[in-house]
């Protein structure tokens, strides 16, 4: 439900954010955390380019308040990151959105499928590599097609490691180092870490289960955990509010590479449902929707809204903008998966009432 005193104004804009607002917004939280015993969590408005409020909540670990500071995983967002790295390099010619992959990189497990051939990075960028989400969703944990490349939707992080080793193959260098020199350093991001650093470990929100048992940082309660220096192009990164913040407004703004390439991440190229029309308000029901460039794109007649979640066993994140209001909210939650999904719709109306991803969020909850 809406705050009390909040009139939204279109689609296209978040209210504003005044003293009075923040108050009852930090109450709200306080609030939403407790009743679904959330861990943590961080939470930004963005109006016309620009942070005007940030709030925190729960403990980074037990005894220790989040803070600015406190990272957090956000999962599946971390693909938005290995996108613009992409469209970076792609903007300054040193790599090509439609170019054969294979010259560079070839899986071994798809050596002998000829369709290897036909995998380009924009397909990696818009999930039409035709491949499963994870290799290790297979039974024998191999690597293999699914769907024709290039010819259907179908969300892939393996498609993500794909484009991540091509752009590793092809310039000589480490993908979490295109990274920071193309994205980082550039926008000014220190509170993050793309890739696995014990030293960093002591910032990040600490995730556990439901019984609030604790794995490890970069840890599965299987015992699997990652490596350290180890990477994913598309999930795990670490990061604090205000600077995954800073970096949606260079998005905004198509701040790394031209207008045109600005135009392309923002228009559609694969067609999926993320807003059930049957249960949404006409206001809320998109023309269109799908993926841009790396990006979840829900196409209204005068408007779009930019966007991607991320979601994982023991976080649940959700980031967006309208590209013609310059307004987007971030919202980051270090908690079992099931509690973070159950928050998330009330956590979208506080701050934006009438955000069409609320209800995509509760028909999340209903499965």
């Amino acid at each position: 439900m809406a705050l009390s005193g909040c009139q939204s104004l279109s689609h296209h804009d978040i209210p504003p954010v005044s003293r009075q607002r923040a108050e009852k917004l930090d109450q709200a939280f306080s609030e939403l955390l407790a009743e679904h015993n959330l861990v943590t969590a961080g939470v930004a408005v963005v109006k016309n380019g620009e942070v005007v409020w940030e709030g925190y909540y729960g403990d980074e670990r037990p005894g220790k308040p989040a803070t600015e500071t406190t990272q957090f995983d956000v999962a599946s967002i971390t693909k938005t990151v290995s996108t613009e790295t992409i469209l970076r390099l792609v903007d300054n010619g040193q790599l090509s959105l439609d170019e054969s992959m294979s010259e560079y990189w070839v899986d071994p497990d798809i050596t002998d499928d000829p369709r290897h051939e036909l995998l380009t990075p924009r397909m990696a960028l818009t999930h039409t590599t035709g491949f499963r989400n994870w290799r290790f969703f297979s039974k024998d944990n191999t690597l293999r097609f699914v769907n024709d490349p290039g010819t259907t939707y179908g969300y892939s992080g393996e498609g993500f490691e794909y484009v991540a080793r091509y752009a590793e193959q092809k310039l000589n260098t480490d993908f979490d180092k295109l990274v920071q020199e193309n994205v980082f350093d550039p926008i000014g991001m220190v509170g993050v870490s793309f890739s696995v650093q014990k030293e960093n470990f002591s910032n990040i929100a600490r995730p556990v289960d439901r019984d609030g048992a604790f794995y490890g940082y970069y840890c599965r309660p299987s015992g699997w955990c990652r490596e350290e220096g180890e990477y994913s192009a598309a999930d795990d990164m670490v990061i604090t509010v205000k600077d995954y913040a800073n970096f949606m407004i260079s998005i905004m703004n198509g701040k790394g590479y031209k207008n045109s390439m600005q135009t392309e991440r923002n228009t559609l190229h694969s067609k999926t449902e993320w807003v059930d029309c049957d249960l949404a308000s006409p206001g809320q029901c998109p023309q269109a929707q799908g993926y841009g460039l790396g990006w979840r794109i829900l196409d209204f007649s005068d408007n779009k809204l930019v966007w991607h979640g991320g979601s994982d066993w023991s976080e649940v994140a959700l980031a967006y903008f309208y590209p013609e209001s310059h307004d987007g909210l971030l919202i980051f939650f270090n908690a079992p998966h099931s509690r973070g999904i159950s928050a998330m719709p009330k956590a979208i109306e506080l701050i934006d009432p009438d955000s069409p991803l609320t209800v995509h969020y509760q028909m999340r909850n209903q499965r």
